[in-house]
């Protein structure tokens, strides 16, 4: 361990959380007004407690509301304690002009320091939703 191993970022080995993620039903139809939930679980893997939010992203055609305008959403979760589990349902919604294909949902789960306005670490998953 030489002296320049004291100081700077530390690489920790262990995710800071573990997610999971399921649509109910598990695809949508095309050219009609339709949704699907996104049901998502999170459990914070580390010995302490953690200020988490959670971030949903979808493109354009897709959105987060019946109108079709919002395609992203903050979830504010609050601490989550040492191996504690939370679940989130979040409604996806589709649109007569949503054409046929696999559309990526990106999912960011945030630990802040102290406050909201302050980002600790993040972490990012990408999953597909198909529109048939």
């Amino acid at each position: 361990m030489g002296i320049f191993d004291l100081f700077g970022k530390k690489d920790s080995t262990q995710a800071q959380y573990m997610l999971k993620s399921e649509f109910h039903p598990f695809k949508m139809n095309a050219h009609h007004a339709d949704s699907v939930d996104l049901e998502i679980q999170i459990t914070n893997n580390l010995d302490k407690e953690l200020l988490t939010s959670v971030v949903i992203q979808v493109p354009k055609p897709l959105g987060l509301d019946k109108s079709g305008f919002m395609q992203q959403r903050e979830i504010r979760l609050g601490p989550v304690g040492a191996h504690e589990t939370k679940d989130i349902k979040v409604q996806i919604y589709s649109g007569q002009r949503v054409p046929k294909g696999n559309y990526p949902v990106t999912i960011f789960t945030i630990s802040h320091y102290r406050d909201y306005s302050y980002v600790l670490n993040e972490m990012r998953k990408k999953v597909e939703l198909r529109v048939v």
